[in-house]
């Protein structure tokens, strides 16, 4: 169980004497009112961290669903926060949203550390879309913290449908009396009935309840009435009765037995549905569909924290918010970054989140590695001769950026990757490249490494989120495609890496050549993406020196992205080659 500790300074002075009231003729202590005597002094530095983290983790607040927004709060300064006051507030005033409150937090000394959990939950009414929290941290002399903005998305109840899916009647064995055992119902007879019941809605029947009945005094129902506990999405569940007409019923089409469904909060129920029962026919065939969940309805953006000062840190989930980069010292006043990010391909299926991975990269060689001269490429800029464009070391736009044997290089890639037909050679594809002709526009992978040594740079790292298996990227949600339309290519053993032999190159790959590099749908980007950059913001510390080399980001990375692919889709190892000492980033 989590705590919230709080520390309060009581002296002496700090509350006034108990005096006395009279009541009713006699004298009775009034209440002791403790209120602290707050004192300007020294200021305090405020951090805090917080997260965000959903009952299912999905990171998206459904209806009826609670989460907790945790925050951490600790003072670096010299002298005494006083009186801290945190307050969450929705903009829209939903009320449907249901936000908690958090009582004043009297005194933070310095190096303390203090707790404030916040529930919020979504009543059964809330829309889907975005809701905009504004958090604030107040202290008592104005040495408050920069507000941060929780853009919290919310998901609509998607409701159960319950619905009769067929019955059949069961007039041998024990607990029947048949006077003819044919599967239909005769007046005299005592048969059992089963129905069965199917959730087609978007969303699990919880605590679902189940009657039968009758409205004629001659038809007798027994064990009408019972529980069927949860039906997921799809799900189909049986219901057993026991039906006996005597000889006195008249109605032989459509006897008046009546199901009734309910479940918790009663959404998407039945009421007195007529059960398809006729004397002397046998019930319709069961019709059972094939329903799934609506994938499209649970992938709205998830959850995220908007935050402008350094001072605070934040994860939703477990997952931490890439787009934050930490305050880093990093300077690279002769330096260029070049960061492509090709995701809408003109014949072949979008590679998942390669724009998002490009725009964040790009973020990081600024803010962590200090570089100025960022250029960013996305879909539409990367067509035609693209890539000889860029990297031709004679005639391309990147050697006049180039100063050789000063100039610290990096690139970053994400997209496909794409293999020969015959598997002996990989290459990058711009985005309206066609695989017929990837012998002329595609850009293959030893070339692109030659070129990038002939560019004479003082350095050349390259951070490449793609897969060369002819598989497209995969996820939870994006199923995979066969990129190539053509079956049995693999990649032959022994192809030509040329990083393998240049010691001036620095290369950090998302997988190995036959394998298929994934998305992780949690955080909108590559996989490999997501530990890069993690481990930048200060992960892959291992020592806690507060610098990041490339040997300790290879670690990080490798370790999680192998850990976290098997429980994703498959195995998938990143691939290292390089100085395993140079300082990436420092912070």
């Amino acid at each position: 169980m989590k705590k919230l500790f709080l520390l309060i300074l009581v002296t002496a002075c700090s509350f006034p004497a108990i005096s006395q009231k009279t009541i009713s003729g006699k004298s009775q202590p009034e209440r002791l009112v403790l209120k602290p005597d707050y004192k300007r002094g020294v200021p305090p530095i405020l951090y805090a961290e917080m997260s965000f983290a959903d009952a299912n983790n999905n990171n998206i607040l459904e209806a009826d669903e609670q989460a907790t927004l945790t925050i951490d709060i600790s003072n670096q300064g010299k002298g005494m926060a006083q009186s801290v006051v945190v307050s969450v507030t929705d903009s829209t005033n939903d009320p449907a949203l249901i936000i908690g409150s958090a009582q004043p937090i009297p005194y933070i000394y310095p190096n303390q550390k203090v707790r404030v959990e916040i529930p919020i939950k979504a009543g059964i009414d809330i829309g889907s879309g975005q809701k905009k929290l504004m958090i604030t941290i107040r202290e008592n002399f104005g040495y408050d913290m920069d507000p941060v903005y929780l853009l919290l998305n919310t998901l609509a109840f998607q409701e159960p449908r319950l619905v009769f899916a067929g019955m059949e009647i069961i007039d041998v064995g024990p607990g029947t009396a048949a006077i003819k055992e044919d599967g239909k119902l005769q007046t005299g007879e005592m048969v059992k009935v089963k129905v069965m019941i199917q959730n087609t809605g978007q969303s699990p029947s919880v605590n679902t309840r189940y009657t039968v009945k009758s409205t004629d005094p001659n038809l007798f129902v027994e064990s009408g009435d019972g529980e069927l506990g949860d039906l997921g999405i799809g799900e189909v569940k049986e219901i057993w009765f026991t039906l006996s007409p005597n000889k006195r019923v008249t109605t032989k089409d459509q006897l008046p037995v009546f199901l009734s469904l309910t479940n918790h909060p009663m959404r998407g129920t039945l009421t007195d549905y007529p059960l398809p029962l006729s004397l002397e026919q046998k019930p319709p065939q069961p019709v059972i569909l094939n329903v799934k969940p609506d994938i499209g309805k649970l992938t709205l953006q998830v959850t995220r924290f908007e935050v402008t000062s350094p001072r605070i840190t934040t994860t939703i989930g477990n997952v931490i918010d890439i787009r934050q980069i930490a305050p880093s010292l990093s300077k690279r006043g002769n330096a260029v970054a070049i960061v492509i990010g090709i995701e809408k391909y003109d014949h072949f299926v979008p590679a998942p989140y390669a724009e998002n991975d490009a725009t964040i990269l790009a973020d990081y060689f600024k803010k962590a590695f200090g570089i100025e001269r960022v250029y960013l490429y996305k879909s539409k800029d990367a067509t035609g001769y693209f890539f000889d464009n860029l990297f031709d070391p004679a005639n391309g736009e990147l050697q006049k950026a180039i100063e050789k044997g000063k100039t610290d290089l990096f690139i970053f890639y994400s997209g496909h990757g794409i293999p020969s037909k015959e598997g002996e050679k990989v290459y990058l594809l711009p985005s309206d490249g066609r695989i017929e002709l990837i012998d002329r526009q595609g850009y293959e992978l030893g070339k692109f490494y030659d070129n990038l040594k002939a560019l004479g740079a003082k350095s050349v790292t390259v951070y490449m989120d793609a897969c060369f298996s002819g598989i497209s990227k995969t996820s939870e949600i994006y199923k995979a495609e066969n990129l190539v339309a053509m079956k049995g290519v693999k990649i032959k053993p022994g192809i030509v890496q040329p990083w393998e032999s240049d010691s001036s190159l620095t290369v950090f790959s998302s997988s190995d050549l036959t394998q298929t590099s994934l998305a992780f749908d949690q955080s909108e980007s590559g996989l490999f993406t997501y530990f890069l950059c993690a481990g930048l913001q200060g992960k892959a510390d291992l020592d806690g020196d507060h610098v990041i080399t490339s040997g300790e980001l290879e670690q990080y990375v490798i370790a999680n992205v192998s850990e976290t692919s098997v429980k994703i889709r498959g195995l998938q190892v990143p691939q290292f080659h390089g100085n395993r000492h140079v300082k990436l980033v420092e912070y």
